[in-house]
């Protein structure tokens, strides 16, 4: 490999590492890109998974997890409550037993671990979110359309389609 490119991409990475979450894919299009600016004559390299762990262990560079924002839910008060739950289920046929449950998509952000020579601080993620609710019954034999709830009235990625012919209902809510 080339000297040069070598030390462009560390340097990128010693750059970029505290703002971005660095990822194997980057590095591979990163490396390709100064390959190509540096030694445009050169063959096309292929950086497989060896090249990158080399590259990784020349430059201490290591998997990161950012640490961020994180909560637990309280096990002792779940273990009491589920044998007072279950008496209630018990009196219902699994058909007519529905759980519902919602899911926050936040579609911006970013994956909290890096490829970095040190470790850094967690940082603002961007939140923006839909929320997604899926919804069947306990024997499987209704499932109900998932409902996506979005911010938009009127999302742009919906501009030519007919909303209602989705498989999914959609529903605007500026909290959501």
């Amino acid at each position: 490999m080339y000297q040069d490119v070598d030390e462009a991409l560390a340097q990128w990475v010693e750059a970029y590492q505290a703002n971005i979450n660095i990822n194997r894919e980057m590095i591979c299009h990163k490396v390709a890109q100064f390959l190509e600016r540096l030694h445009p004559d050169a063959p096309k390299f292929k950086f497989s998974s060896g090249w990158l762990a080399k590259f990784k262990q020349q430059h201490q560079i290591r998997s990161h997890r950012r640490f961020g924002e994180s909560g637990a839910a309280n096990t002792k008060i779940i273990e009491e409550s589920l044998p007072r739950i279950r008496t209630i289920l018990d009196q219902y046929a699994l058909a007519d037993i529905y759980n519902m449950d919602e899911i926050g998509l936040f579609y911006r952000m970013q994956a909290d671990n890096s490829l970095a020579t040190k470790q850094h601080k967690g940082r603002k993620q961007n939140k923006e979110r839909i929320t997604i609710t899926v919804c069947c019954n306990a024997d499987g034999s209704d499932k109900l359309p998932l409902w996506i709830i979005g911010k938009s009235f009127r999302p742009c990625c919906f501009k030519n389609i007919n909303i209602d012919n989705l498989d999914c209902k959609y529903h605007a809510n500026k909290n959501a």
